[in-house]
């Protein structure tokens, strides 16, 4: 898009021939910017149609956006990402932070983009794999932007309920208390399995491990 936005009259509307889904502008003979073929539609771009410089601000305005949202679901095709990290992507590519405000709420509403989700998936992935405790995967989950109190949450609650399940003689009974105490709370399974082998493995971080 060009920054003068010049006022003009559709004289052509050329699909591009190295990309299906855009479409070639051209005002009163001469090319003037490229659109992606649904906002055509959106905005009723057709031939012998008058633009004027605020209707093409507002067409660059939309273009921007759909770029942006394409190169944050291209990031995201990837593997799963934090709102902060996505917010960093787009700054890269010099969007605007008002697009990116609307790029970001739209993934929400499409449900790809979910901190807790993502927290819960990652400390799970962290402490299985490579056997992290929390304080590790607190620190990498802010490091990728994640709230820390959606890190802490769990951690927390269950420290301060294990201690008082140490007269349960069964260890698997005390872990099953102890799942079930923090399912009441709210938390998903992918949180709770590896706060409670944590707990397990470090004896409770108080010296009540079984």
């Amino acid at each position: 898009m060009p920054e003068s936005s010049p006022e003009g009259t559709i004289t052509h509307l050329d699909p591009q021939a190295n990309n299906d889904d855009r479409v070639s502008v051209f005002l009163d003979g001469e090319f003037a910017f490229g659109v992606h073929e649904d906002l055509v539609v959106r905005h009723g771009l057709q031939v012998g149609a008058r633009l004027t410089a605020e209707e093409i601000r507002e067409i660059e305005a939309d273009e921007e956006y759909v770029d942006a949202k394409q190169t944050a679901l291209d990031y995201l095709a990837y593997k799963p990402r934090t709102e902060q990290e996505v917010r960093r992507k787009l700054r890269k590519q010099d969007v605007s932070r008002l697009v990116i405000d609307d790029v970001i709420a739209r993934l929400y509403e499409l449900e790809y983009l979910d901190d807790e989700s993502y927290a819960h998936d990652y400390a799970h992935n962290r402490f299985s794999s490579k056997k992290y405790g929390p304080v590790r995967i607190r620190r990498e989950l802010e490091e990728r932007g994640v709230d820390r109190h959606l890190a802490e949450a769990a951690w927390e609650h269950a420290e301060k309920r294990w201690p008082r399940l140490a007269d349960e003689d069964d260890p698997r009974r005390r872990r099953q208390k102890l799942y079930r105490y923090l399912r009441r709370r709210g938390f998903t399974s992918d949180t709770i399995r590896p706060i409670l082998d944590e707990l397990e493995r470090e004896g409770g971080r108080d010296g009540t491990g079984s």
